[in-house]
């Protein structure tokens, strides 16, 4: 005797199946915001481990308010085990917000509209141009075919204000995309904006950064020259995407057996863009704990019309115009911003380049530090270097206060 199932119960069968054979646990997060000031768009990174589940975690729902707010699980350390839950929320100053949660053993297809984008691509002879999540290579003097490979010479990532890219080579430089309105583009100019895409209002690469520190570049220190140094002699050089959206961006640089003052140094550099900002955090984690060490960091000094300031307390701006294509005429006039912790600097100084902090964290294994930027040609943006001068000192008390008072949670489950 045949027995004939409906595709509607056959789904139904299915679906009560799998349902049956997952694990599913639901929580009340209270995320305390301990700022005095609102916080739009507040970050929130919560470790899946402060869960504790008992299984693998593969998907997850946020609601804030009673609505769905995006969020993202990202695998910071590539171990194929999600580490992080993600996701971006409005709270006033001062005051403590419930959010409810729920964690699944099962993947989700759900999709949110992203308010990032991030990206490492192949170059290739067959011009497929393949998305990749990690690069690494042998750390050979030669590093030019390893910067060739990647179509755009390394990751790139944007929220919808600024977009930024970190060269695969021994410079490891921060390169920056300036847009002119608010939105999401790099998926479309890839970073080189074509003429077309110009005339229609899309932004462009904004910044020649030539043999400088640029925009918060990491980078040793040549104590008997006083110049910055490029990361040349590793073992081996890699970099990884391990955030791409809706509401962050995370690119891990890792530097094995970096030959540096008469010993070997592994690093993990982050950096991390958040939805609705335009600042970094960069953050190094050091395998074995610091001696003493000196690195340095800062912004550049533009090409003309270059104005800046400096000071002891971590916190430094430049302003100018430069050319960022040298093979067009097109001048971009940009403002570089960057907070370092007072506790990591060890000196300050200025060349002909560069506006430099010398930094270091003696007997820890972690630096971080912040950078922002802005271009002239934005939409409702800074148009005079006081004015961004002024923004980036009052951006950098804030990233000093959410240091000083981080964002908390605590959990419960259901």
């Amino acid at each position: 005797m045949k027995i004939k199932i409906s595709l509607f119960v056959l789904v139904s069968i299915i679906t009560s199946i799998i349902s049956q054979n997952q694990n599913t646990k639901s929580y009340e997060v209270t995320i305390n915001n301990p700022l005095k000031r609102n916080y739009k768009d507040m970050p929130i990174a919560i470790k899946l481990k402060d869960f504790k589940t008992n299984f693998k975690v593969r998907s997850s729902v946020v609601v804030f308010n009673e609505i769905e707010v995006p969020s993202q699980l990202d695998d910071i350390n590539g171990d194929g085990h999600y580490d992080e839950l993600a996701f971006v929320i409005d709270m006033q100053g001062n005051i403590s917000a419930t959010v409810e949660i729920t964690l699944s053993d099962f993947p989700s297809d759900k999709k949110y509209e992203s308010r990032v984008y991030g990206d490492m691509i192949l170059n290739d002879k067959n011009q497929k141009f393949p998305t990749i999540t990690t690069l690494s290579s042998p750390g050979t003097a030669e590093t030019r075919p390893y910067y060739d490979v990647v179509y755009l010479h390394g990751p790139v990532f944007e929220s919808e204000l600024v977009g930024y890219r970190i060269y695969y080579d021994n410079r490891q430089s921060i390169d920056i995309y300036g847009k002119i309105k608010k939105r999401i583009e790099l998926p479309v100019t890839k970073f080189h904006t074509t003429d077309e895409q110009l005339a229609e209002g899309y932004g462009a690469d904004v910044l020649w950064a030539g043999q400088t520190v640029s925009l918060g570049s990491f980078r040793g220190w040549d104590p008997k020259t006083k110049e910055p140094l490029y990361i040349d002699d590793v073992k081996t050089r890699q970099e990884s995407l391990r955030g791409a959206g809706p509401v962050r961006t995370i690119v891990e640089v890792k530097d094995y057996d970096w030959f540096y003052e008469n010993h070997y140094v592994t690093m993990k550099q982050y950096y991390t863009l958040w939805a609705g900002h335009r600042d970094v955090k960069v953050e190094i984690f050091f395998e074995d704990k610091l001696i003493n060490e000196t690195f340095c960091t800062g912004v550049q000094k533009l090409e003309t019309d270059i104005t800046g300031f400096l000071d002891g307390k971590g916190i430094a701006g430049s302003w100018g115009t430069n050319q960022p294509e040298k093979g067009k005429m097109i001048f971009e006039t940009v403002g570089l911003g960057i907070y370092v912790p007072n506790n990591y600097i060890k000196d300050y100084r200025e060349d002909a380049g560069n506006y430099l902090f010398n930094i270091g964290n003696d007997g820890k294994n972690y630096i971080h530090y912040y950078i922002t930027f802005c271009n002239k040609k934005e939409e409702n943006g800074w148009k005079k270097d006081i004015e961004w001068f002024n923004h980036v000192k009052k951006w950098a008390k804030m990233k000093y206060e959410e240091d000083e008072d981080p964002i908390t949670y605590t959990i419960k489950q259901k």
